[in-house]
């Protein structure tokens, strides 16, 4: 991939409770890499990684700079939070399969994120994502604590996307987050469209500051 300037940046929020594998993750997607001993974030934790993804209308392959951001997900730590949602194109959502009290809990972070990102926008704005991770626990898809049935009918009550994932082996960590930058960018050209179609046009610092989401 070109190491160039990105023709997109979005800013892309982890959130769930602690413990649930949300700094693996990014350290799986950025790096490919895998820490055992990988510590607790404190506050903020931030990086980047750039994709590619098809831009169907002009038929060429877009560079998207993806602003992966994390936080803690101990409950000392959610003042952050004002600030941590401004300005995001998409929300992922994360529970660890085998641990059913952080599925149990979404619904609490869900409920913060619908506050932040879907109260003065439009409500589809903002692309979400559910992770299940830590499925390299499970050698059976019925060996999960929380059945995949279960979250996807939660993911799909709530229309977010849906995935299961290991930051140990690396499975579907890249479809996931890919998918999420497909559906940020045709969101994007979405709105320019409709803007274009009204006779303005979205400002290039808009498409490029991450704030084509909420706050």
């Amino acid at each position: 991939m070109s190491t160039g300037k990105a023709d997109l940046s979005i800013k892309v929020l982890l959130i769930g409770d602690s413990g649930v594998g949300k700094s693996s993750l990014l350290l799986s997607f950025t790096s490919g890499a895998f820490d055992e001993d990988i510590n607790a974030t404190i506050g903020i934790d931030f990086r980047v990684k750039k994709v590619e993804v098809l831009d169907a209308h002009l038929g060429q392959r877009k560079q998207l700079s993806m602003q992966l951001w994390d936080t803690a997900g101990q409950e000392r730590f959610r003042t952050l939070t004002s600030s941590y949602y401004r300005g995001a194109n998409a929300v992922v959502l994360v529970y660890d399969v085998n641990e059913p009290q952080t599925f149990t809990g979404l619904q609490e972070w869900l409920e913060e994120a619908n506050a932040y990102c879907r109260s003065e926008r439009d409500e589809d704005s903002v692309i979400y994502l559910l992770i299940g991770n830590k499925v390299d626990r499970c050698p059976m898809e019925g060996d999960m604590a929380v059945s995949k049935a279960t979250a996807q009918s939660f993911a799909k009550q709530h229309a977010m996307l849906f995935a299961l994932t290991s930051a140990k082996t690396q499975v579907g960590v890249a479809q996931a987050f890919d998918e999420v930058a497909r559906n940020v960018f045709d969101k994007l050209s979405e709105m320019e469209s409709m803007q274009r179609g009204r006779g303005t046009t979205l400002r290039d610092e808009d498409l490029n500051s991450g704030g084509g989401g909420c706050c």
